[in-house]
Parts: C-alpha cells; sequence; structure tokens
C-alpha cells in the first residue's frame, strides 16, 4: 500500500481493513518522519495486516537545519534529561491515542520502533504507561524515565557497539531496568556499528515485530 501524508507524518494502510495492528515509528533529533519509513516498506511485507504511522516529531528542531524533534537538546544534562522528557510526552501520548482510533486497535496490538531520541520517548512511553504496547524496538537509544509502570510490553534494544552519540552502555542500563522491573528484555550490541540503523538492525528490528504482531496479522 501507498504511503499517505497528513498533519503529524506519513500513514501506511493495511493490505485489508480494519487493521489488526499498529507500528508507530520516531525519528531522531533533527530528522522527520520520513527517515524510518524505508523500514516500514521492509516489514510491511511480512506484516500486511498491520498498519505503519511514522510520525513527526512534535516540536520543531532548534538547532537549525529543519527537521523536527520530541525535546530540545539545548543546555540538556544528565539532571534535567528525565524532566524534559517527561514535558515531551503528552503531546506525543495525544498523537499515540490518535493514531491507535484511526486505526481502531488497543495498546495491546501497538509496538513502537524509535531510533535515537525517539527511542528514548518510546522507553518512556513503556516505563510511565499502564496501557504499554505490545512491543517496542529501541534502536541507538536511552531510558531516560524512571520505570514506574508494568505492562506486557516485549522491549527490544539494539545498539552499535561504536556509537559515539549516546554510548552502547546505554543499552545494558536500560537493559537492567526494564529486566529489575519484570519486563521482557533482548538486547542487542553490534559490533561496528556506530549510531545508525545497519542490516543487522533492520532483521532483528523485524523478528521483534513478528513476535509482537505477526500472529494478529496471520490471525
Amino acid at each position: 500500500m501507498a504511503w499517505e501524508q497528513f498533519e503529524h507524518g506519513w500513514r501506511r494502510a493495511p493490505v485489508s481493513a480494519p487493521a489488526k495492528g499498529l507500528v508507530v515509528l520516531m525519528h531522531g533529533v533533527g530528522s522527520n518522519a520520513r527517515d524510518l519509513m524505508p523500514l516500514a516498506d521492509i516489514w510491511s511485507e511480512s506484516l500486511p495486516d498491520i498498519a505503519f504511522t511514522s510520525l513527526d516529531g512534535t516540536d520543531a528542531f532548534d538547532g537549525g537545519f529543519g527537521g523536527r524533534q520530541w525535546f530540545s537538546l539545548r543546555d540538556i544534562t544528565e539532571g534535567n534529561r528525565a524532566a524534559r522528557v517527561a514535558a515531551a510526552y503528552p503531546a506525543l501520548r495525544e498523537r499515540l491515542d490518535a493514531e491507535l482510533a484511526h486505526a481502531q486497535v488497543s495498546f495491546g496490538r501497538l509496538a513502537l520502533v524509535g531510533f535515537s531520541q525517539g527511542s528514548i520517548m518510546a522507553l518512556h512511553h513503556i516505563a510511565t504507561s499502564d496501557e504499554g504496547a505490545a512491543g517496542v524496538v529501541a534502536y541507538s537509544g536511552r531510558l531516560a524515565s524512571p520505570v514506574t509502570a508494568r505492562n506486557a510490553a516485549a522491549i527490544t534494544l539494539i545498539h552499535g557497539e561504536d556509537d559515539e552519540v549516546i554510548p552502547v552502555w546505554e543499552l545494558e542500563r536500560a537493559a537492567d531496568a526494564f529486566n529489575a522491573a519484570g519486563y521482557t528484555v533482548d538486547a542487542y550490541a553490534l559490533p561496528g556499528i556506530g549510531h545508525t540503523i545497519n542490516a543487522d538492525g533492520v532483521a532483528l528490528g523485524h523478528e521483534a515485530l513478528e513476535r509482537a504482531l505477526g500472529a494478529l496479522s496471520r490471525g
């Protein structure tokens, strides 16, 4: 199916309506919804009854060059990051609610896919929302928020060992926190990979979505 643009990004409808599940993709800082759409083009081949939405960041990027962001990186520190993410979350939650309503599915049929800052927001949702999701795939991200909720989300963390933007040890820190809270976590540190998504990462994300939503698509 072809992508259709809407006010907050792009949507790709399933082969047949209504959708049996929804994947929401969230890009990194300074990018836009188009950045992760190629992933959905690949994954949708084996998930024909799943809808995809790639969202634009809720705010204009304040670092120049156009693009969008989920929260500002200006003067960000370890001390203020969690509060900044929490302040940005209500706008994202509003869009998630709207996309679920559009696809006519529940949080139990939702999967989130984020890259970098998009991963931070996706992990915040899982960590703080009782509704959660069926699954989340977080590329090159970090957990900036305390884990205060327990939901059924299966968490897949994928990170390059040579990431110079968000260090790979953030993968272990996030995995430890979610494991301690009782979540199911798969974590993959990819050797020789920087702050990007390579072919192995695409395949691992595909496998995670198949586990989370594949049965719905084939059911």
